[in-house]
């Protein structure tokens, strides 16, 4: 594993070379109660403070984060198995993020007029609020990226935050909690406690939490939302992926092969949004297959001059061998060489393997994917959405009114036209998933609102004695508004 727990400690090991990095002691339920009131009271404030104020603290926050790039960097890729240019792309895209939250939060939850329709004396108008105290968890997979973009968007929302990082992966987030005391002076704003599932499950259940947003796995996921439905507490829930990529006849060979690669590898596959399944009209699929396992064999993977780093958490290497061991009894298997050292999975095309294997009825989360062929776009619709996840998908060709068609069709939070991945950096993009998936949205407006609660306003701007619907109008009203519905509605 990355991690060990003993004592009441988290051991973090490099997953390349298993050197010991650091350790961090867990959390007791007492000290995480104790947190979450500080974050409470801190709450009473801040829920209310300005949007100048909070746009104030984010800015100096992304300022002191971009001095520390280079730390951030070093960390990421010693507690991922991450390569420099990953940790690089983390750094750079939650940077990105944070700027458009920064920038954007009055557009997002300033107040906005409504209409007041008939009602020509009274002013509408909707505002968001806080909801009080965040509780976030987030994953292994991106320990930057993935706890940076709700963090920041709780927090521009008024809200003060507790998170609680993936044990795999703690020191990103330790290294991303100094920052943000030094920045800002403002450590009771945001919190940090550290654990596995105890901790968090506790997070979850308080009574002092008032949203929950977590990133992992599906099964957690459905376990968050079962204890917060009593409660009625709102959830936010990024859950897995087994994104399709459909590949239409008249598609661009090259660019889709490229895209491909890398949106299947990039990250060692360890990617919710990764392209796990190819379809590919028949037409093109046997060149497909061709060109993918050329491509592929030019893909390295290793320690040393490579592009593909290693698998950051031993379950899940495991659990990657095991899908593709199983794949090679029912179908092709094609990888690029043997790795005998290290957490290393070889970039690996599986093709056209059988509905049962377990390479299809799973998420892989590794440098897999899997290709097959299709006849008609009704066959790859039904293929796309077969297995429950609905993340993101992608679809390559070149008719547009086609393309149009196929993609309104596909049961997914986002669908790419001729690339993968990219819209995840589109920070005006709100990102989420359906079915399997989750539920709620983060970044883009959307994100910011989802860490808010909706209010609606109304004002009375002409003092009348009374409205003629009050009681003690009797019949003239009764009369008056018969008369009017005949006229205005008929």
């Amino acid at each position: 594993m990355s991690v060990r727990i003993s004592n009441d400690v988290l051991q973090v090991f490099n997953p390349v070379n298993q050197e010991e990095l650091s350790t961090l002691p867990i959390t007791s339920l007492q000290e995480l109660n104790e947190k979450l009131h500080i974050a409470k009271t801190a709450a009473e404030n801040y829920n209310f403070s300005s949007f100048f104020r909070r746009q104030k603290l984010l800015s100096q926050f992304r300022r002191e984060i971009v001095k520390n790039m280079d730390a951030f960097v070093e960390t990421i890729c010693k507690e991922t198995g991450k390569k420099e240019a990953e940790g690089l792309m983390e750094v750079f895209i939650s940077l990105e993020h944070l700027r458009y939250a920064v920038k954007n939060l009055y557009e997002a939850l300033g107040p906005q007029k409504r209409r007041s329709g008939l009602l020509l004396t009274k002013k509408a108008w909707v505002e968001y609020e806080a909801m009080g105290v965040a509780g976030i968890i987030s994953p292994w997979n991106y320990p930057l990226i993935l706890t940076v973009s709700p963090l920041a968007e709780a927090l521009l929302a008024g809200n003060t935050v507790v998170l609680k990082p993936s044990e795999q992966t703690p020191l990103t987030t330790e290294l991303l909690k100094k920052v943000w005391d030094k920045a800002t002076g403002m450590g009771d704003l945001f919190q940090v406690v550290y654990g596995a599932g105890e901790v968090g499950s506790a997070l979850v259940s308080s009574s002092l939490t008032d949203v929950i947003c977590f990133t992992g796995s599906t099964a957690v996921g459905r376990k968050i939302a079962e204890v917060c439905a009593p409660m009625f507490k709102p959830v936010i829930l990024e859950l897995g992926g087994k994104d399709p990529m459909i590949v239409l006849e008249d598609a661009s060979l090259k660019r889709t092969v490229q895209a491909a690669i890398w949106g299947g590898m990039s990250n060692a596959g360890q990617t919710c949004i990764s392209v796990e399944r190819i379809y590919a009209h028949e037409n093109i699929y046997s060149q497909l297959v061709e060109n993918m396992s050329a491509s592929l064999k030019k893909v390295k993977c290793g320690v040393e001059d490579s592009e593909v780093g290693s698998i950051s958490v031993e379950v899940s290497l495991e659990k990657i061998k095991n899908q593709i061991k199983d794949a090679e009894s029912k179908g092709e298997v094609i990888q690029n060489g043997a790795i005998t050292e290290g957490w290393f999975i070889p970039p690996t095309l599986v093709i056209n393997p059988s509905p049962d294997s377990k390479i299809m009825q799973e998420e892989t989360f590794g440098p897999v994917i899997t290709i097959h062929p299709f006849k008609t776009d009704e066959e790859a619709v039904k293929l796309a959405n077969g297995t429950g996840y609905g993340l993101s998908a992608s679809i390559f060709g070149k008719n547009r009114k086609r393309i149009r068609k196929l993609s309104r069709r596909i049961q997914a939070g986002a669908v790419s036209v001729n690339d993968v991945l990219t819209h995840y950096g589109i920070a005006d993009l709100p990102f989420g998933g359906y079915g399997l998936s989750g539920i709620g949205k983060v970044h883009g407006k959307e994100g910011l609102r989802a860490f808010s609660r909706q209010k609606a306003y109304m004002l009375n701007r002409v003092q009348f004695g009374s409205e003629i619907w009050w009681y003690g109008q009797g019949d003239f009203f009764r009369g008056a508004l018969r008369k009017f519905i005949k006229i205005f509605y008929a």
